[in-house]
């Protein structure tokens, strides 16, 4: 396994951890025989699973565009550390809300409209978050991709199209469903790009491109 198909079997497990989890938050239930289980996957599938291979997938792919483009892969870096972060942050906001809710049924939690509202808000707030900074991750690594042509131009295309709109689901949560479907797509043609392994040698004599 060279580290360009690790990368790809970690951008195929970002797709399976976008979808697994919003099938389980959409149709799971809770009070079934396994249904806590089933929610602590979610939990782990969209949180630090999500995140490690989000961060494994994009330093592979920043190992493509090598010095080519510092500045821009710079700032791309930081955005994807802090919506790994943040995408972490919400996995264990929603992991802990839930197994004090178990722990406690006496206290019938779920009837409690202040509850509810400060959870919802606390959730959404770090999650829109999140794909704030993952917008900017991919914005900047697909200015990067058509400044260097290191990557295909599609999917160069493809990055951009889907983190523009991700900036803005903190304040328009109804994008969400349709940045997760980009997200999707990014994540399975990023893994045939990937697996393929075609990308161009690094030359160390090539220029800098700011």
């Amino acid at each position: 396994m060279t580290m360009s198909k690790w990368g790809g079997l970690a951008s195929l497990t970002m797709a399976a951890a976008y979808i697994i989890p919003a099938l389980i938050y959409l149709m799971g239930d809770l009070r079934a025989a396994f249904g806590p289980l089933a929610y602590s996957l979610a939990d782990l599938l969209a949180g630090p699973v999500w995140a490690a291979s989000l961060v494994v997938t994009f330093w592979v792919v920043r190992t493509r565009i090598g010095g080519f483009a510092r500045q821009r892969m710079a700032w791309a870096t930081g955005a994807t550390w802090v919506a790994a972060a943040a995408m972490v942050a919400v996995a264990c906001i929603r992991s802990a809300n839930r197994h004090y809710h178990l722990a406690h049924p006496d206290l019938h939690l779920e009837d409690s409209t202040t509850v509810l509202v400060v959870w919802s808000t606390l959730v959404a707030g770090v999650l829109g978050a999140g794909w704030h900074f993952w917008g900017w991750s991919l914005v900047l690594l697909g200015a990067a991709g058509w400044a260097t042509r290191r990557l295909p131009l599609g999917l160069s295309t493809l990055y951009i199209a889907a983190g523009i709109p991700a900036w803005f689901v903190y304040v328009a949560p109804d994008l969400e469903g349709g940045v997760v479907l980009l997200g999707v797509l990014v994540s399975v043609w990023q893994a045939v790009h990937l697996i393929r392994d075609k990308a161009p040698e690094n030359h160390a004599s090539a220029s800098v491109v700011a």
